[in-house]
């Protein structure tokens, strides 16, 4: 994880401005993400277009004409609770390039995107996602219903244990169905939010854009690298109870007042299982 941040400050991104742009969907399509790679991928297209566009389109309103922009994008898998959350953290220059006459390249720093800025990108993504799904088979039109599932017909066993993942629940075990325990979690309360700046939430389409980086910030780069490409867990969050039970300390509080998962260890298992991609 260190070796590929610093490989990416010292020998991709250029000096200048960063922003990163992060892309969640809807469960149902989280479900199907974790393991339809080629979907997963064709999604990403669809989403760093839009945002490469819109920035594009930012840019003419400045003057500047036939502007180019570059991301790199790491598909996570997981969520703070390790919930099977396939969703795309793409860091952006955050501007356009321009060629001079003598073939030089100059950039011209973006400003902000506004909340009504990123509100218009997310419902973009949304159309175009949509879109993509009943072109490719995987959403039928609304009087049709979803395609068939490929996962369940491969195997009725992890296409439980994906589904689960996903909802946050337990497949097998003693619970099946429930929630992984929560500790400190103030009942009534929503399960996870989350809001502020920058960010738009459409029909399970979310967009966040309130993450930026200075032209003259390496070290923050880095920092922000390490935290797109970090792994799902980290081995000093997890201690075993006295009844033989898996403690995940959260890193930081849910906003239910969710401080800590508690799983049965079978629990761990399938969900480690979930989050692992297949290959292909």
């Amino acid at each position: 994880m260190a070796e590929r941040a610093a490989n990416l400050v010292e020998q991709v991104f250029p000096t200048v401005p960063v922003r990163q742009w992060v892309l969640t969907v809807p469960h149902r399509l989280r479900y199907r993400l974790a393991f339809d790679h080629a979907l997963c991928r064709a999604v990403l297209g669809v989403f760093v277009r839009a945002v490469l566009g819109d920035y594009r389109r930012r840019a003419r309103r400045q003057g500047l004409r036939d502007g180019q922009g570059g991301s790199v994008t790491v598909i996570q898998r997981f969520g703070s609770g390790l919930q099977l959350n396939a969703h795309y953290h793409s860091l952006l220059v955050d501007g356009v390039f321009t060629e001079a006459a003598d073939g030089s390249l100059r950039f011209h720093p973006a400003p902000p995107p506004t909340d009504a800025e990123v509100g218009r990108l997310v419902a973009t993504v949304r159309t175009r996602v949509l879109r993509l799904l009943r072109r490719r088979g995987v959403l039928g039109e609304p009087e049709e219903g979803d395609a068939p599932d490929p996962l369940a017909e491969t195997s009725l066993v992890l296409a439980g244990i994906t589904s689960a993942a996903v909802q946050g629940r337990s497949a097998l075990g003693p619970r099946p169905g429930a929630r992984v325990l929560q500790i400190g979690r103030v009942p009534g309360l929503p399960w996870i939010t989350s809001t502020g700046p920058r960010q738009a939430h459409l029909d399970g389409f979310d967009l966040h854009a309130n993450v930026a980086v200075a032209a003259d910030n390496r070290e923050a780069l880095e920092q922000l690298s390490r935290y797109v490409l970090r792994p799902p867990i980290a081995q000093e969050r997890l201690s075993r109870t006295t009844d033989g039970r898996i403690l995940l300390t959260l890193k930081t509080e849910w906003t239910d007042g969710t401080t800590a998962l508690l799983f049965e260890p079978v629990e761990l298992l399938e969900r480690l299982a979930a989050l692992t991609p297949a290959r292909g």
